[in-house]
This record gives structure tokens, C-alpha cells and sequence, in this order.
């Protein structure tokens, strides 16, 4: 199985939703600077839009403060990244509460993230399976990924294999390679799911198409271990939309060391 789940730390996955956010708040400095004024949250007064990077930046640290939860979640992503002074993890993971109690859902995983590492909060599996369920619940695929893994282990949550399954799924479903690696094995062992060799070949397809590395191995295996029909069968279920588990009604084992990672 594949348990990494450092998605805020990946430069690429943070770092895109940081110069979002820049951009954003450059483009509206730019694209509304010929305005008196503009609202920056409901209920409180305008302000002047000011020209410029840096005052751009103050303007959209004064849409935060005024209760804009994508801003705050962005500032969060700003004081974790250093991006305006020295990091401030424990400031950045305020501002992900803050937006996170607002419901969004980038902040939730994030929040969660900090609460599982560690960093910026204090460590606790429990407090971060609580958050990336609502961000899971908003659509975020690593939250479910987090999350899957998280009941596939045990760590804050009741072990439950068959939870895990309907989480890998939702993260597979999003295209993240390592959830689909991890939902073709409980598919191959039949753990929170019904057993299925078609299923867990289909899975392994799309993990190595994804560039998962250890997929591109565990398919050739699996592929030896089919008959002709259920070949033609993978092949063809490959091209179709991806079904939701089949959750086992007995209770979930827990998951073994695996060798092929």
C-alpha cells in the first residue's frame, strides 16, 4: 500500500493554489482599480482597491480579516509558505480553521493535514479524520485519500477496510494513481471489498496509466493470474465508468505489510 499523504507539503498541489491566489488577488487589484471602491466581504463597508503586488496582497489580507473564507484559507497558504515574512505554520493553520468552519473545503483538508503532522497544530489523528471527512464530503480527493488511509489503519478512526474501499474509491475516481493502486489491492485480496481479479486489473491499469510505478509490476501479475474470459472482460470494463465498491458485510481485517509498493 501506498500511505503517503504529505499532499500540502507537495510543492506542486500547494504551491498552485498559492499562486492562484496571488494571481487573484493581483487581478483584482488590477481589473478593479479604476473603481472607487469595492466590498470586500457582505455586511462591511468598501474599501479602496489599491494598485500593485503588495498592496494587493494587503487587500486581500483585508478580505480575510473581514471573513472571506477562500481569502482566509489563501492566507493560510501564504503564512505557511513564508510568502510574506517568515513561515508562521501555527498562524497559517488558524487561517485554515477559520476558513474551514466556514465549510470550505481546500482549508478542511488542510486543517486536517496540520492535525495529522503535526505542524501548526497539535498531532492528532482523531481531529484530522474529523476534518477530512467534510473535506472529502467538498470534493477534495486527497482528503478522501487521507482519510482512506486512515481507516485502512486504524490511526484516529475504528479500522474499517470497508470505509477505506469507499474512500480509495472516491480518490481513484479523481485520478490520484495511489489510490487506485491501493483499491486494486483490497479488490485482489478482497478486503472491504468483494473479491474481484477484473476490478483490481482495471484499477492497476489506471494506477500505472496515473505513473504509479509499482503498478506497472503488480499488473503484469495480475494479469497472469486471469483466465482468457476475464482478460476480455478487464479490457473492455478499462474503457467503461468506474462502479463503486462492493462492501463485504463481514467485519474488515487488518491490511498486511505489503512487498509490492
Amino acid at each position: 500500500m501506498d500511505f503517503s499523504r504529505s499532499y500540502l507539503c507537495r510543492p506542486g498541489w500547494a504551491w498552485r493554489r498559492v499562486r492562484g491566489a496571488l494571481a487573484l488577488a493581483a487581478g483584482l487589484a488590477a481589473g478593479i482599480a479604476a473603481l472607487p471602491s469595492v466590498a470586500v466581504a457582505d455586511g462591511t463597508p468598501p474599501v479602496a482597491v489599491p494598485k500593485g503586488y503588495a498592496e494587493a496582497m494587503d487587500w486581500y489580507s483585508r478580505a480575510a480579516r473581514a471573513g472571506d473564507r477562500r481569502a482566509q484559507y489563501y492566507m493560510g497558504l501564504v503564512q505557511w509558505r513564508g510568502l510574506r515574512g517568515p513561515k508562521n505554520k501555527k498562524s497559517a493553520a488558524d487561517w485554515f480553521e477559520k476558513s474551514a468552519r466556514q465549510g470550505y473545503g481546500p482549508a478542511q483538508f488542510s486543517l486536517g493535514l496540520a492535525y495529522e503532522t503535526g505542524t501548526g497544530r497539535p498531532k492528532d489523528a482523531s481531529r484530522a479524520a474529523r476534518w477530512y471527512r467534510p473535506a472529502a464530503n467538498n470534493g477534495i480527493a486527497e482528503a478522501s485519500f487521507n482519510l482512506a488511509i486512515l481507516f485502512e489503519r486504524g490511526k484516529g478512526v475504528v479500522k474499517n477496510l470497508a470505509q477505506a474501499g469507499i474512500y480509495y474509491t472516491r480518490a481513484a475516481h479523481a485520478g490520484i494513481a495511489a489510490a487506485q493502486y491501493n483499491l486494486a489491492i483490497l479488490y485482489r485480496e478482497g478486503k472491504g471489498v468483494a473479491k474481484d481479479k477484473v476490478r483490481s486489473w482495471v484499477w492497476f491499469a489506471r494506477a500505472k496509466k496515473g505513473g504509479y510505478g509499482a503498478a506497472a509490476d503488480a499488473l503484469e501479475a495480475a494479469e497472469k493470474d486471469m483466465n482468457a474470459a476475464e482478460r476480455t472482460r478487464a479490457r473492455r470494463a478499462l474503457s467503461d465508468k468506474p462502479s463503486a465498491p462492493r462492501a463485504r458485510s463481514d467485519k474488515p481485517s487488518a491490511p498486511r505489510a505489503r512487498s509490492d509498493k
